[in-house]
């Protein structure tokens, strides 16, 4: 099924790149309107042929589908769908973190030291990518974080 499914993400990559080419590419320093589409065609070209080969090398029997793992599934849709509506509300920061430190201690069962510090640096790492180098508004929330 890997193997199936890198072909066709292969097939969209080469695609998207092809119509990517046919806009102005431009530099990284001033990128024109293709410039994404190839740079995201690039990266789904390249993880396609790691799937591929990581499915040609791997012949593992897939693991049967028990209860225990859909309600994991189900558990993590729950908390997305959690964030989604505490987003406006709590704001993009405390909603990151809170979901983060679910997933992580609930989901992962990592200890919570670790979890809490890998939550703040990546809602720090996220917030620093979105509105100081991207200049995008994040949702506040009523505590204005």
């Amino acid at each position: 099924m890997n193997r199936i499914s890198g072909i066709v993400i292969l097939f969209l990559g080469a695609v998207i790149l092809w119509q990517g080419m046919s806009l102005r590419v431009g530099t990284f320093r001033a990128p024109g309107p293709g410039f994404f589409p190839c740079l995201i065609a690039g990266v789904l070209i390249v993880l396609s042929i790691l799937l591929i080969l990581s499915a040609q090398r791997g012949k593992r029997k897939p693991l049967p589908l028990s209860f225990q793992s859909l309600q994991k599934v189900l558990v993590v849709y729950g908390a997305l769908l959690g964030y989604f509506f505490a987003l406006e509300y709590l704001g993009f920061a405390l909603s990151g973190f809170l979901l983060m430190m679910f997933l992580f201690v609930v989901i992962d069962r990592q200890k919570i030291g670790s979890a809490t510090a890998t939550a703040v640096v990546f809602i720090v790492l996220a917030y620093v990518l979105f509105t100081i180098l991207l200049k995008s508004q994040l949702p506040q929330g009523v505590f204005g974080i």
